[in-house]
């Protein structure tokens, strides 16, 4: 049985929490970045690249663009922001699957990517996913 002291406490708590809440509203904590052809872009122009063909997930949470040198560019969002990587196409692991493409990658310091795609996957993506080249 709760007591009276247990009641308050209880009830202190519940309006921090509903305060914190509201300053993370505020703060805007549900903001949410999307990528689009122009972020892409950007991404590979800071690497010194141009972007030849690119393919973005049904959300804009993830990307792989092929580069002009032949690398690959690949972008998730997380959080409010952009993580990117270049990578020669043979260093990532590349399989389609039912609805999307998964990326793998050689360390664990960038967790696969799983892109949901509208449609079926560009023909460049398939010979990537085959083994092939870009």
């Amino acid at each position: 049985m709760m007591t009276e002291t247990d009641w308050i406490v209880l009830a202190g708590s519940a309006a921090v929490v509903l305060f914190m809440i509201g300053v993370a509203a505020l703060l805007g904590f549900r903001q949410t970045t999307r990528l689009d052809e122009a972020d892409l872009a950007r991404l590979a122009a800071g690497e010194g690249a141009r972007i030849d063909a690119a393919i973005i997930d049904t959300e804009g949470k993830g990307a792989v663009a092929r580069l002009a040198d032949g690398n690959l560019l690949i972008a998730r969002v997380m959080a409010d922001g952009v993580s990117a990587r270049v990578a020669p196409a043979g260093a990532l692991g590349l399989s389609l699957e039912r609805d999307g493409l998964r990326v793998s990658f050689a360390d664990l310091g960038f967790a696969p990517l799983k892109l949901k795609l509208a449609g079926d996957a560009p023909d460049w993506v398939r010979r990537l996913a085959d083994g092939g080249q870009t």
